[in-house]
């Protein structure tokens, strides 16, 4: 009886790990992910998981230039790059990421590509205040085994049910039932078009009125050497430590909304310090070509670009790409100040309660 048992126990050993081998071998051959190599032929691959599968993206897939942001450059289309500066570019975007994670991804990009010759990435304003090392750690449980080289914690991607029956199955269900293969566009990953709507009805909302500022936020040396220790950790090294690289920066464009929300703060002379002191930090690359589009105007007050007070729609994305191909407001040390000058005044003096008659 006892040995009985312990055949019986054996062999419903000898099948669960059969039954492992096989989940697991499922998912790191069809590899969603892109953790072990890039997509096969044969299998449709959607791209719909930005933390889960840039990685990847980053390692396994042909590129020598790479747009890279937060939900700001989402809309991005990458044919539009790759027509205007005759690259072949991936897109990686990360919802919400900070400045560190995004940089930590544009080093990983460099350390396992050579070939990469060009970084176009927005620099959110309103993260030039940031602690150099904040990671959002609001967004879900960060899928940290895919992005390191212990072999150990893959366990939490080969033994992933979700990916096995959600993702990698029907995968194969699909091949089986003679869907194309291909893969998701990077024109169309992450992009959110379809889902946004825009307009002064839609980013004001229920508001009625900016107040006026009561009281104005000072530059101090504290919020400086914080926007010192964002910028050059997180924007500024990787550019001086690859010269050879080409990177195309800007700040994003918010809505005249967003500013009128600092005003009644009484933070705009703030955050445009913070903005002239990153500039200047960056203009000492050679290899970074800074830009801003806060001084287009007809862009930032008209709330039909916008879904909120921050996020614009696709065609700014575009222009913004023919802006930057061209020059257009490029940031220099000879133009700089000037600059600053233009929007301190706009932003400080504007009638924000037009808005709303």
């Amino acid at each position: 009886m006892f040995k009985s048992s312990k055949r019986w126990m054996a062999a419903m050993l000898a099948v669960l790990m059969i039954l492992l081998v096989g989940f697991a071998s499922v998912i790191i051959v069809v590899d969603p992910y892109f953790h072990y190599h890039g997509p096969l032929s044969g299998l449709y691959y959607e791209l719909n998981n930005e933390r889960s599968q840039n990685d990847g993206i980053i390692k396994h897939f042909d590129y020598d230039a790479m747009v890279i942001g937060t939900s700001m450059a989402e809309n991005y289309k990458t044919s539009e790059v790759d027509e205007l500066f005759g690259v072949n570019s991936i897109k990686t975007t990360f919802a919400g990421g900070t400045y560190k994670e995004l940089n930590d991804n544009i080093a990983n990009a460099i350390e396992v590509n050579p070939d990469l010759k060009l970084v176009i990435r927005p620099l959110d304003y309103s993260y030039i205040m940031d602690d150099a090392n904040r990671i959002r750690d609001d967004l879900g449980d960060y899928p940290d085994y895919l992005y390191d080289d212990n072999i150990f914690n893959d366990v939490n991607y080969f033994f992933n049910k979700e990916v096995l029956f959600d993702i990698a199955i029907p995968m194969l269900a699909d091949a089986a039932a003679g869907k194309e293969a291909g893969i998701t566009s990077f024109d169309d990953y992450a992009n959110w078009m379809d889902t946004a709507e825009f307009g002064a009805d839609v980013v004001l909302g229920d508001r009625t009125e900016f107040a006026e500022p009561t009281s104005r936020e000072p530059f101090v040396d504290e919020v400086k050497q914080q926007v010192e220790e964002n910028i050059t950790q997180n924007v500024v090294q990787l550019a001086k430590d690859n010269p050879d690289i080409q990177f195309y920066y800007y700040f994003t464009p918010y809505s005249i909304a967003w500013w009128g929300s600092q005003n009644e703060l009484g933070t705009v002379q703030r955050w445009i310090a913070a903005e002239k002191y990153a500039i200047e930090l960056m203009l000492e690359c050679d290899n970074i070509h800074l830009y801003s589009f806060n001084n287009e105007f007809d862009v930032t007050t008209n709330l039909d670009n916008y879904s909120d007070e921050c996020h614009h729609g696709d065609w700014i994305n575009s222009q913004i790409l023919g802006w930057m191909y061209s020059g257009t407001d490029e940031l220099t040390k000879d133009n700089y100040e000037e600059y600053i000058n233009v929007e301190l005044d706009f932003y400080t003096t504007y009638n924000y309660k037009g808005l709303f008659e």
